[in-house]
C-alpha cells in the first residue's frame, strides 16, 4: 500500500465530490475525486511507458498548481521517487540539487523555465523536460499531452514500505542543501498519525475538511497535508502568492468563499493577516476556520493571543517536526486558551520519543540544551548520497535533524533551533529565542530576528534585527532599554539594526545565516 490509496479510496467514496480547487487571479480550476485518479493513473503510466521506472528519480518545479498535486500522487502510485525543487533556491543551489539527486526527468511550469534557463546546459543529466502550460518548447514534451498518452487503469506497482518514495532536500538554513530520504513506510505513518487524531476528535468531520494550501507544493509540509486531505475525503484548497509575495487579503478571501476549516502556515503568514485593517479584515467571514497549525518557526505569545481572537472558532496548535523527523511535539489548544506554556513546542506525540543529548551522548536533564533526538515510525532513511552527514544524524532507531532544544520540568519542548541561536556572549549562554520573544510583545516590533556576531571583547554580541509595524517608531536606544527591564541586562541586545524585510527560506523562516554572514563584520570593524 502507498499514500495515494487515499486519493484512490476516496475516488471511490465521491467520485463527484470536488478533491481539489485552484484559484488564482482570473483562472478557477477545480477537480473532482474521480477525475483526479484517472488524471494520476494515467501520469503514472505515462511515466512508466517512457522507461522510468519505480525507484528512479524524477525532479519538478512548479508553483502551487492543482497539477503539482497530481504530479506528488502520481509518482508515489508509480514508485517513482519524488524531488521537489524549491522554486526560491538560487540557481547555483538548484543546479547543484537536480544534478545531486540522479534525476533524468524535470516536470516544470512553462512560467519557471526562464528561472532554470542560464543553468540548463549544466543540468547534463535532465534528460527529457516535460512543461505544463501553454508554452512548450519544440525541444520539450506538453505535460497534457504527456498525461494523455497514459492509460486510465491502477499501474499495479508492488511498493514495499522500505522503499524510497521522495528526497526533500533542506532549505539550506546552514549551508548546501542536503537531501532528505522519506521512505513510503514514513510517510504512511504520518497519514495513519493524522487519521487516528482526526476521527478521533469530538465534534470533528474529517470528511468535511477543507484544507487551504498555503505552503508551497514543493515543501514537506504540502505533500503531508494534501495527503491527509485525499485520505479524508476532503477538498484541498490550493492558493498561489501573486508574484510570489503573499497576500493577506486574497487568503481571507478564498477562506470565505470556500469555507475552508483548517489551513498550515507559518507565522509571517498569520502577522500578514492579523496587521491587516480592521475594515479590510471585517469584510470577510472566517468563522468556518476549526484548525490552524503553526510550524517552521517560533509562534511568538503576542502574536497566538491576537489569532486567538480574530479566529474565534479554531484549535490553534504550534507543532515541531523536520522532513527528517515528521511530526514530533505540538502545543495543544487547551494549553494556548490558557496562556500556558506559549514560549514551547508542546509535548511529544503519542507514539514518538524524544531526549535530549550533550556532545557527549548524555542524556540532559530538564533546562540544560541539548541536541534533539528523535525515535518514530517516521524516521529518514538518511541524506542521500552522503554517508558522512547520514552516520551523524542516524543511531540506531534514533535520528536527528540538527535541532537544539531543551525540556522543562512539564514535559515541554522549547527550541533552541541551531547550535549558533544559542550565543555565547562573555562566557554567559543566551537563548535568542528568549530576546525575540521580550522584543515582539513591544508595540512597535512587527518582526524580529537576535543571533550572535563577532565581538572581540564578548565573544559574541547579542545583536537584534527588527522590523517595525508600519506607522509606528521606535528607536534603537527604546527597544534595548525595553529588553533591560525584561530580562538579565546581559541578555539585552548590544545593538538594533532596522530591517524592511529579511532573508527567507521557502516556508517563511528567516535566514538568521545570511543575517550572520551580512553583518559579521559589524562590531569588529567598530573596534
Amino acid at each position: 500500500m502507498d499514500v495515494s490509496m487515499g486519493l484512490k479510496v476516496s475516488s471511490w467514496k465521491y467520485p463527484e465530490k470536488k478533491a481539489a480547487i485552484f484559484e488564482h487571479g482570473e483562472i478557477i480550476k477545480s477537480i473532482t475525486y474521480k477525475e483526479l485518479d484517472e488524471r494520476v493513473n494515467r501520469l503514472a503510466n505515462a511515466l512508466m511507458s517512457f522507461g522510468i521506472k519505480k525507484g528512479d528519480k524524477v525532479a519538478y518545479l512548479t508553483y502551487n498548481c492543482l497539477e503539482a498535486v497530481e504530479i506528488i500522487q502520481a509518482l508515489i502510485r508509480a514508485g517513482i521517487v519524488l524531488v521537489p525543487i524549491n522554486y526560491r533556491l538560487t540557481l547555483e543551489n538548484m543546479k547543484y540539487i537536480i544534478n545531486h539527486c540522479d534525476a533524468e526527468v524535470m516536470i516544470i511550469e512553462d512560467e519557471l523555465l526562464g528561472t532554470i534557463a542560464p543553468i540548463m546546459e549544466d543540468l547534463k543529466k535532465i534528460k527529457h523536460y516535460i512543461v505544463i502550460g501553454e508554452e512548450v518548447p519544440s525541444n520539450m514534451l506538453s505535460y497534457e499531452d504527456f498525461i494523455s498518452s497514459g492509460s486510465p487503469e491502477d499501474p499495479d506497482v508492488y511498493i514495499k514500505p522500505s522503499d524510497l518514495c521522495y528526497i526533500g532536500y533542506t532549505s539550506g538554513t546552514t549551508g548546501l542543501p542536503k537531501g532528505v530520504m522519506v521512505s513510503h513506510k514514513a510517510l504512511l505513518e504520518n497519514m495513519r498519525h493524522a487519521v487516528m487524531r482526526g476521527w478521533s476528535r469530538e465534534g470533528v468531520n474529517p470528511e468535511k475538511r477543507v484544507l487551504l494550501v498555503l505552503m508551497p507544493l514543493v515543501h514537506s509540509n504540502s505533500i503531508w497535508s494534501t495527503s491527509i486531505t485525499f485520505w479524508y475525503g476532503g477538498t484541498n484548497v490550493i492558493y498561489r502568492a501573486p508574484g510570489g509575495k503573499f497576500d493577506a487579503e486574497e487568503v481571507l478571501r478564498l477562506i470565505d468563499k470556500y469555507k475552508v476549516t483548517t489551513t498550515s502556515v507559518v507565522p509571517a503568514m498569520l502577522l500578514s493577516m492579523l496587521e491587516l485593517p480592521d475594515e479590510v479584515k471585517k469584510k470577510y467571514d472566517v468563522s468556518s476556520v476549526e484548525s490552524i497549525g503553526s510550524g517552521s518557526a517560533m509562534l511568538y505569545p503576542s502574536t497566538i493571543k491576537k489569532v486567538v481572537n480574530f479566529f474565534k472558532n479554531i484549535r490553534l496548535s504550534n507543532s515541531y517536526g523536520s522532513t527528517e523527523t515528521g511530526p514530533v511535539t505540538t502545543l495543544r489548544h487547551k494549553d494556548i486558551i490558557q496562556g500556558r506554556k506559549l514560549d514551547t513546542v508542546g509535548q511529544v506525540l503519542p507514539g514518538i520519543e524524544v531526549k535530549i543529548l550533550d556532545e557527549n551522548g548524555k542524556e540532559c536533564p530538564p533546562g540544560v540544551v541539548g541536541q534533539i533526538w528523535v525515535k518514530t515510525p517516521m524516521a529518514f532513511l538518511g541524506y542521500y548520497k552522503d554517508p558522512e552527514k547520514t552516520a551523524k544524524a542516524i543511531k540506531g532507531e534514533w535520528v536527528t535533524a540538527g535541532d537544539l532544544g531543551w525540556f522543562d520540568e512539564d514535559g515541554y519542548l522549547h527550541l533552541a533551533e541551531r547550535s549558533d541561536d544559542v550565543i555565547v556572549t562573555g562566557g554567559e549562554h543566551v537563548a535568542s529565542t528568549e530576546v525575540e520573544n521580550v522584543l515582539m510583545e513591544h508595540p512597535a516590533v512587527y518582526e524580529c530576528a537576535v543571533v550572535g556576531l563577532p565581538h572581540e571583547k564578548w565573544g559574541q554580541a547579542v545583536t537584534a534585527f527588527v522590523k517595525l509595524r508600519e506607522g509606528i517608531k521606535a528607536s534603537e536606544d527604546e527597544l534595548v532599554q525595553w529588553c533591560k527591564e525584561r530580562i538579565a541586562r546581559f541578555k539585552a541586545p548590544k545593538k538594533i539594526v532596522f530591517m524592511d524585510d529579511f532573508p527567507r527560506t521557502l516556508t517563511g523562516k528567516i535566514l538568521k545565516r545570511i543575517l550572520r554572514d551580512q553583518h559579521k563584520t559589524l562590531f569588529l570593524s567598530s573596534e
